[in-house]
């Protein structure tokens, strides 16, 4: 059921995104610095679709987020996006806010890409998150590869004290104007060897993306979705006051990222 629902879904995504038609956000989850010398600000509009979903990557139901990545000169990056989501009839609000120092920036002629800061996380559920991010990758003629290292201290009683969360990401292009790439999430990963992990246990994303970009024009479209695996079970409750819902079985995911650089 949750394969034939994913197709149907990700049919319609890819339709609309053709209607739309839609530098730069090649990746769903995996930020990646932005190449000042071309533009200083990415206006992002996305929406997903997910069922059996973790924070950060989506939640269930249907989800609505806007925000930007801008560039303050060659060294700073601020990311923000605010969400909207509609859960059982119930409309939650999301908001983060992050700023980061490029320590490293191939377009110095740097051999990698390196950015690193801090932010804050407001979560669907009502938990507020301290959060720093760790941005690592390189940018060649025909592929690219980037990660990110999420670190959260969620304030709230019952979770862990510190969460991370690991994304990866690899693109290649196809032709001029589009790109295929796969992507990986990974959250609790402690849970491979934390039999009480706090939270459910480790769970994973493995889904391909289609990034499609308009020549002589700033406007790029991302597509994409996968399957959410939980690897592990924890077998610790939450001592949260409002404790965190236990999710069995795997889930989906898919994504639609639209993106216009002022």
């Amino acid at each position: 059921m949750y394969k034939i629902k994913f197709l149907q879904i990700l049919l319609g995504t890819i339709i609309i995104s053709s209607i739309i038609y839609a530098q730069d956000r090649p990746f769903l989850f995996t930020f990646t610095p932005l190449n000042y010398n071309a533009n200083s600000t990415f206006l992002n509009y996305e929406t997903a679709y997910g069922q059996g979903t973790f924070e950060p990557i989506g939640i269930d139901d249907f989800e609505q987020t806007v925000g930007f990545q801008s560039s303050l000169g060659k060294y700073l990056t601020i990311l923000e996006h605010s969400g909207l989501a509609f859960t059982n009839r119930i409309t939650r609000f999301s908001q983060q806010t992050e700023v980061l120092a490029n320590l490293l920036n191939t377009n110095n002629h740097d051999i990698l890409d390196f950015s690193a800061g801090a932010g804050f996380l407001h979560e669907y559920g009502g938990t507020n998150v301290l959060i720093s991010r760790f941005m690592i990758g390189r940018q060649f003629t025909t592929w690219q590869m980037y990660s990110n290292l999420v670190f959260e201290h969620a304030f709230s009683t019952g979770r862990d004290p510190f969460d991370v969360v690991t994304t990866l990401g690899f693109s290649y292009n196809l032709f001029s104007w589009v790109r295929a790439g796969v992507e990986a999430v990974g959250q609790d990963l402690e849970g491979f060897w934390e039999p009480d992990e706090a939270e459910g246990g480790a769970t994973l994303y493995l889904g391909p993306s289609l990034n499609f970009i308009i020549p002589k024009t700033s406007l790029n479209i991302t597509i994409g979705g996968g399957e959410i695996i939980r690897a592990t079970h924890s077998t610790r409750l939450s001592e949260a006051p409002r404790p965190l819902p236990i999710v069995k079985g795997n889930g989906f995911i898919i994504r639609n990222v639209i993106s216009l650089g002022l």
